[in-house]
C-alpha cells in the first residue's frame, strides 16, 4: 500500500496540485494494525463519548470492528497457508 501526503494550498484542490511532504509504502497488514491501535488508544485515552465533542463526528465503533475483524481473519488465512502471496 502506497501511503502519499501532500501538503495542499486549499483543502479541496486534487491531490496532484500538491506538494508531497511524506510518503511510505507499507504492507496493508502493518497499516491495518496502525489503524486499530490508534483508534483503541483514541477511545482509552478521551472515551467514545468524549470523541464527539474533540473530532466533531461518532466514534467509528462499527468500521473499526469490521477493519479489526477483516485484519483477524486475514492472519488466520496467511498463517494456515504460508505459502500464498500477500493479498
Amino acid at each position: 500500500m502506497w501511503i502519499r501526503l501532500p501538503q495542499l494550498a486549499h483543502g479541496s484542490a486534487h491531490d496532484n496540485r500538491g506538494t508531497e511532504i511524506w510518503s511510505t509504502q507499507q504492507h496493508i497488514d502493518v497499516v491495518a494494525r496502525a489503524v486499530i491501535r490508534c483508534f483503541d488508544e483514541v477511545a482509552r485515552q478521551y472515551g467514545e463519548s468524549a470523541y464527539r465533542g474533540k473530532w466533531g463526528e461518532h466514534f467509528p465503533r462499527t468500521e473499526l470492528e469490521a477493519l479489526r475483524t477483516t485484519w483477524r481473519e486475514r492472519r488466520v488465512e496467511r498463517a494456515a497457508s504460508p505459502t500464498a502471496p500477500p493479498r
